[in-house]
């Protein structure tokens, strides 16, 4: 399966490569130099490795979460953070093996303890699960939270939804993940409410309060 990935991560790359040099460009004329955005990020076993991601904000030292309305997005981050063209990058991640296309998103440090992250001892993050598919707009969600920092309250939720995945994990559930993320960049709300959100109310109950109050409300 890591070959596959990563023969899968190398031909994308090569089918995109137009469209990354092309995105380069306009990111170098809108918005300038640094290209390309890096934050270490915690991984497989615990070890740390440098994401990527097209770079989408005038300023990179500010905080670790993205707040809604930011005001350190360019025109063009928003363009592609909307689209998720700025996750592209993360083929790289995965061609060197720090990730998979399906797997928790790697958390930042800050937000990390062994005792919550266990399931990193069993797979790998990766671009995309079901947390980065039902928190697509997380920004939106964090600003309904509210709070000084809501995003304590919503890592329980993506915690959960990880341990979920990493008990269930096969290769029809990571090509089923596949498919409903290709989905979600152009029918989100669908994708969330219809396709994921109903059967983890059934498998995760716990989750349910709040899966109602942030998805089918969403």
């Amino acid at each position: 399966m890591e070959i596959i990935s990563r023969f899968l991560a190398l031909t994308l790359i090569v089918i995109l490569l137009p469209i990354l040099i092309l995105i380069s460009i306009l990111c170098i004329i809108f918005q300038g130099f640094p290209i390309i955005f890096k934050q270490k990020r915690v991984g497989y076993n615990y070890k740390t490795f440098e994401i990527y991601k097209f770079r989408t904000m005038s300023k990179n030292d500010g905080g670790f979460i993205t707040i809604h309305n930011d005001i350190r997005i360019t025109k063009i981050g928003k363009l592609l953070r909307s689209t998720k063209i700025d996750e592209i990058p993360q083929l790289f991640n995965i061609l060197k093996g720090d990730m998979r296309f399906i797997g928790p998103r790697p958390e930042v440090p800050n937000y990390f303890e062994k005792s919550t992250f266990q399931f990193l001892m069993d797979v790998k993050p990766g671009i995309s699960d079901y947390a980065s598919i039902l928190f697509r707009d997380e920004e939106k969600i964090l600003e309904r939270i509210g709070g000084n920092n809501p995003y304590l309250q919503l890592l329980p939720i993506k915690l959960e939804l990880a341990e979920y995945y990493s008990r269930k994990k096969n290769i029809l559930l990571d090509t089923k993940l596949v498919f409903i993320t290709i989905i979600s960049i152009f029918f989100p709300n669908y994708s969330s409410r219809t396709l994921i959100a109903p059967s983890l109310v059934v498998d995760l109950p716990e989750t349910e309060d709040f899966l109602k109050k942030f998805i089918y409300l969403n």
